[in-house]
């Protein structure tokens, strides 16, 4: 065990924000703080190190940097070369210890703590984990562009398209285009630009007007979060396939797990086999923090 180091400090970078979380050796919080989203492969490297960069100044200041362990769990971090980059970039700040690994190991960290099951993301994207032992198996996380449903920027996208279907007088839901006009603070048509130039963290923001409008009774709402829970499911039991019978945990993590009470049910109805289905809403910078922690005890 390092005996100089005195604090962890846990970084939890997804596609719609970054947490930082300060603790002591037992855990204690001493800071918290919120950035921007944090991934390499859809914001950039250069992105990255600037909010690590801004990040860590913050919530390092007046600490001796000798005295803390880093453990930064960034979604995309192990997509081409960007872990060592990001690892290159950790080890010029004079960390006691520092590693770079991505949201995955984070989720993996709260979710199973060790034991076999599947972990599932549901965030800005989607991916399930499975894990036997020591061996893991994935499924999905491939991105907007190739996965089809599930995550929060399809729930956002569908949204967005509901909304547009309506105005062109091709279906969709008046009140779920009145929920996204709502956010956006004017008309839907005068913001296509303002959509495209806002990523994949913006067209995620619009998820919740899904939601709202299925508790206000809309059946276009229903349709879509049964649709995204059918892709989900479909990752879900992609995963499962090389676990064990016995091993039916699933613990569901990220953002959409604040809709638990609605996603639920539909869930369960496309997941295969036996299983036991938990929605996790601790934050997965306690993933973080519990691996900066890890790093230097022997």
């Amino acid at each position: 065990m390092n005996s100089s180091i005195k604090y962890l400090l846990g970084i939890d970078g997804g596609g719609t924000k970054t947490e930082f979380l300060l603790t002591d050796l037992n855990g204690k919080e001493i800071c918290r703080l919120f950035f921007g989203a944090l991934n390499p492969v859809s914001t950039g490297i250069e992105n990255t190190y600037n909010i690590l960069n801004e990040g860590i100044k913050e919530i390092c200041k007046g600490l001796n940097p000798s005295e803390i362990s880093v453990y930064a769990g960034i979604a995309g971090a192990k997509s081409g070369d960007n872990q060592t980059l990001i690892n290159a970039f950790l080890s010029e700040l004079g960390f006691a210890s520092y590693n770079c690994g991505s949201d995955v190991d984070l989720a993996l960290e709260v979710a199973l703590k060790g034991e076999n099951g599947t972990a599932v993301i549901m965030g800005t994207g989607i991916v399930a984990y499975a894990r036997c032992g020591e061996k893991l198996y994935r499924a999905g996380g491939r991105g907007y562009m190739i996965d089809k449903g599930g995550s929060g920027f399809h729930f956002g996208s569908d949204a967005l398209n509901s909304a547009f279907e309506f105005i062109d007088g091709r279906g969709g839901s008046e009140m779920i285009l009145k929920l996204v006009e709502k956010k956006l603070g004017k008309s839907l048509e005068a913001s296509v630009g303002e959509i495209y130039g806002g990523g994949t963290a913006f067209v995620a923001s619009f998820a919740p007007a899904v939601f709202e409008a299925f508790g206000l009774g809309d059946a276009t709402a229903s349709l879509i979060i049964d649709r995204n829970a059918f892709e989900a499911a479909k990752i879900i039991n992609g995963a499962r396939k090389f676990l064990n019978n016995n091993d039916n945990k699933i613990v569901v993590c990220g953002g959409l797990c604040k809709q638990k009470e609605i996603l639920y049910p539909y869930l369960t109805k496309y997941i295969e086999g036996d299983f036991s289905l938990e929605f996790l809403e601790e934050p997965m910078v306690n993933g973080a923090v519990s691996l900066a922690g890890r790093m230097f005890i022997c």
